[in-house]
């Protein structure tokens, strides 16, 4: 008999095994950890989100699933306060918004996210307060209200010119699904840089660079859950882009020539005088006094600066807009009352009305702030991490590190705020009661890190909708969806069909 030998293979099988039993031990043991002995270990939640971030890629990138969505499932069944990752929670109490992005609070924010829109090194993608803090200092001289009522004339010729491109489609219809955006993107581009891309007059508002930004939408998704699928596509030539994502080809035209155009001005700044008016964004964005290091940045990052500023002022004013119209719409009294308040504040259209003088419409008002709680605006949560000192929140201690966040939606359709949420109320909003619940609008978040374009979006709103219902007779097209279904995306991705409605002018 021959004695036992171990040979090569039999030897590399032993260890092969003992590898996978100790990694399957590993494995177990993580598991068991994060799910009874992490610090988060009390918080209820789905046990796979309390197991790994795969959970929220599965149902973002796998399973095209609302994240938002989901979490009012889950809010329903495990309370106020979810743990919807290893270390994430996400609140849905009202007061609780407050308490995360409260003007106090310097907290830093997550990665992941912020760091999916290639816009890592702008105000919006900078992580500390601190980084961003002076970039917007900067940015606020161009975009604070005191600056937004000297602009006001930019801001009304473009929504002039909006008009203009529904009178030639008299008696048609009109796609308001593109068309309100066009007319954001334009200001916000002529707004910082002279020349916007005249995107209110492609052909029936299908600009390439709004189909673009709505195809971008789930690539930015996959770039949260990916860094080596984000780093692949930001670094392949732009033509190889093409071809990859058909549909972002606007996208990336944009951005080359954002590109070029930086390029061009920071290494010639006297390239601005060439601009059609000196109250540009990046008048301001290249001047050294501006900033306390007396240093302009560098070309990406103003490039970065331009695509964050594009992004946000196209979105949630566009998105806004038609929300509201689709409500105003299917309620013939508010579309009577709105139209009635307007002309009696601008009864002769060979004159132009005052931003003020809009500001102090109150059913106007009223309407607007109905058609932002009612629009979801930025869908997601915007997560912050908590200090290392921890903080105490819904009346829970959080560890330090925890990243945390709570998505508007949960406060713009919660039943102890707004009653009766899901129905367009534009009355809630009016006399002392409808005052009280201004604290609550929270589309442009809240704190240190809320919208910079806000006091824009605010004249974009009161301009388009005084002379939308001032101009024209609007009916909603029958080809249009019986409500506006969208998929979270960290920006809404709309579902369906579009909003379309036959716009006729007005006599006088």
């Amino acid at each position: 008999m021959k004695p036992f030998v171990l040979t090569e293979f039999g030897f590399q099988s032993h260890w092969i095994l003992l590898a996978a039993l100790y990694l399957a031990g590993w494995a177990v043991y993580q598991g068991i950890k994060t799910l009874y002995w992490h610090p988060l270990a009390k918080f209820p939640g789905p046990r796979i989100g309390a197991l790994t971030r795969l959970y929220k890629t599965y149902v973002e990138c796998v399973a095209q699933g609302s994240f938002v969505h989901l979490l009012e499932e889950h809010h329903a069944r495990y309370g106020d306060i979810v743990r919807v990752g290893p270390n994430e929670l996400h609140f849905s109490n009202p007061a609780t918004y407050l308490e995360i992005y409260n003007p106090s609070n310097r907290w830093d924010k997550e990665e992941s996210l912020y760091h999916s829109f290639g816009e890592d090194r702008s105000s919006f993608g900078f992580l500390t307060y601190k980084e961003a803090k002076e970039r917007k200092d900067v940015l606020n001289r161009m975009l604070s209200r005191k600056a937004i009522l000297g602009s006001q004339g930019i801001v009304q010729e473009k929504v002039v010119e909006l008009c203009k491109s529904f009178e030639r489609k008299k008696n048609s219809t009109v796609n308001l699904f593109y068309a309100f955006r066009c007319m954001s993107i334009d200001v916000i581009t002529y707004l910082c840089f002279g020349s916007s891309v005249d995107a209110i007059n492609a052909p029936d508002h299908q600009a390439p660079i709004i189909i673009a930004m709505d195809a971008s939408l789930p690539v930015f998704v996959r770039f949260k859950h990916s860094a080596f699928y984000k780093s692949m596509i930001v670094n392949c030539p732009p033509a190889i882009s093409k071809i990859v994502s058909p549909l972002t080809a606007g996208l990336v035209d944009l951005q080359q020539l954002l590109k070029g155009q930086i390029k061009e001005m920071t290494e010639d700044p006297s390239t601005l005088e060439k601009l059609p008016h000196s109250r540009t964004v990046f008048h301001e964005l290249l001047r050294p006094e501006a900033y306390k290091s007396r240093t302009v940045p560098c070309a990406d990052s103003l490039y970065e600066e331009a695509q964050a500023l594009m992004f946000g002022g196209a979105d949630t004013t566009g998105t806004t807009l038609m929300h509201g119209t689709f409500y105003i719409l299917k309620q013939p009294e508010v579309y009577r009352r709105l139209k009635e308040e307007i002309h009696a504040v601008w009864p002769n259209l060979n004159t132009l009305p005052d931003l003020t003088d809009l500001e102090k419409l109150p059913y106007l008002t009223a309407v607007l702030k109905e058609s932002l709680r009612m629009s979801p605006g930025v869908a997601s949560a915007l997560p912050r991490i908590v200090p290392p000192s921890g903080a105490k929140i819904s009346g829970q201690f959080i560890p330090g590190g925890t990243v945390v966040g709570m998505s508007s939606h949960f406060v713009h359709r919660s039943e102890t705020v707004f009653e009766k949420p899901n129905e367009f109320i534009p009355d809630r909003w009016l006399g002392d009661k409808g005052s009280q619940l201004d604290k609550w609008l929270f589309s442009f978040s809240h704190g240190p890190r809320s919208c910079l374009g806000q006091n824009l979006a605010w004249a974009e709103l009161y301009f388009c909708f005084a002379h939308l219902y001032r101009k024209f007779d609007i009916e909603m097209d029958p080809s249009s969806p019986r409500d506006l279904q969208w998929r979270d995306r960290f920006l809404p991705e709309y579902i369906g069909p579009h909003l379309k409605a036959k716009i006729t002018p007005v006599a006088s």
